[in-house]
């Protein structure tokens, strides 16, 4: 599994294994997978921390005062978070005034929450929780699902815990990967175990009219990745926004709702891999050391399908809690950053390559001295 990093004594255990395919439903337009990993598994000792990102605290930020300013209001509004992680965002929140109130399955990152001074809950959210939040703390006002609408397998469970606890007039905000991104910029590596569904609109518009609730606004945001951020409420308390009918035109002018889409979208990754493969077997005949840059989950979900493994990065850099540990399936070690430029290599393939811009700027003078970077998704090429 992508977050499932490895501790040096692990390495020789069994590793599970999981069947990854996505299906598409014909009637809804929803892309998921169909192999559904225990929750309790995949969050067992998970390893992503909203702090460590470095693009989130400045969009959260910005995130909180959307929230407390637009739809909380009020002083003491109640804003709960699913999936609140270490309470990043909820802490900026916090700061503007709101009550806040987090709901995380991870103890390990609710812990830390906790101890941050965000309240957090660590267990799953679903409609029983949904009763026994709004019995003790009351409705909120706003309710926020970052990345968790992706993650979470029974959509029902989750969007009738949100009908339950939102207040009249209140809006849930969430935020979670574009499929359109997936085609334009080619990301299938957000594609794993804990991403249980690629969404687009149509879907979205299909789920909340289930609950009475309705799909008012969608904007883009090109954070991780083009990311949605939608907003719903309950129905007829908001104004539609012209962003869902334009997103839905767009959706069918780019052939989502056809399965034939998706084939030429299985080829086109194919071709990228086999062009990966081409430079760095080629390099590595030339003598040339080749590491990864960035250990994000996504990453080994690329390192796996397109068969790189030990053999060919000596490590991967981070600058996380992942520092030494070793990449799920391919046991790659995982080394601190200021570590690889004392003795870099002549060429990082470009794991993080959604912060490309940002890591060719900060790693100047490895380019300078002759360093590349490999793009490894997209456009193929050397740097």
């Amino acid at each position: 599994m992508a977050n499932s990093f490895l501790k040096k004594e692990e390495l020789n255990n069994p590793e599970s294994k999981y069947p990854l395919r996505v299906f598409f439903c014909e009637d809804c337009g929803l892309s998921q997978l169909v192999d559904v990993v225990d929750p309790s598994v995949l969050f067992r000792n998970y390893v992503y921390f909203s702090s460590e990102m470095p693009v989130l605290p400045e969009h959260f930020k910005n995130y909180a005062e959307e929230a407390v300013n637009n739809f909380v209001k009020s002083k003491n509004g109640l804003v709960v978070e699913i999936g609140s992680n270490d309470g990043l965002l909820l802490g900026a929140i916090k700061n503007l005034g709101a009550r806040v109130l987090g709901v995380d399955p991870a103890e390990n990152i609710a812990k830390i929450a906790n101890e941050r001074g965000v309240e957090t809950i660590p267990d799953f959210f679903n409609e029983k929780l949904a009763k026994e939040i709004k019995e003790k703390y009351g409705p909120a006002k706003v309710m926020i699902g970052n990345n968790v609408v992706a993650h979470i397998d029974n959509h029902y469970d989750l969007i009738s815990g949100v009908s339950t606890l939102l207040a009249d007039g209140g809006v849930f905000m969430f935020e979670a990967p574009y499929l359109v991104d997936m085609f334009e910029n080619y990301t299938f590596d957000t594609i794993y175990h804990e991403h249980l569904s690629c969404l687009s609109v149509r879907p979205l518009v299909n789920l909340f009219k289930q609950f009475g609730m309705e799909l008012f606004d969608v904007k883009l945001f090109p954070v991780q990745g083009n990311s949605i951020r939608g907003y719903a409420g309950k129905t007829g308390q908001h104004a539609i926004s012209m962003r869902i009918g334009e997103l839905l035109e767009k959706e069918k002018s780019m052939g989502l709702n056809d399965i034939s889409t998706y084939f030429k979208l299985v080829d086109d990754v194919d071709e990228m891999r086999k062009k990966v493969l081409t430079i760095l077997k080629d390099l590595k005949l030339q003598g040339k050391k080749i590491s990864g840059y960035g250990a994000p989950a996504k990453g080994n979900t690329l390192l796996s399908y397109y068969g790189i493994g030990a053999d060919i990065l000596d490590y991967v850099t981070d600058e996380t809690t992942k520092i030494n540990l070793y990449t799920p399936g391919t046991h790659i070690p995982v080394i601190d950053i200021k570590d690889a430029r004392k003795n870099p290599p002549d060429y990082f393939l470009l794991l993080a390559w959604n912060y490309k811009d940002a890591i060719l700027k900060k790693e100047e003078d490895f380019r300078k001295n002759g360093g590349k970077f490999i793009m490894p998704v997209g456009k193929v090429e050397i740097l």
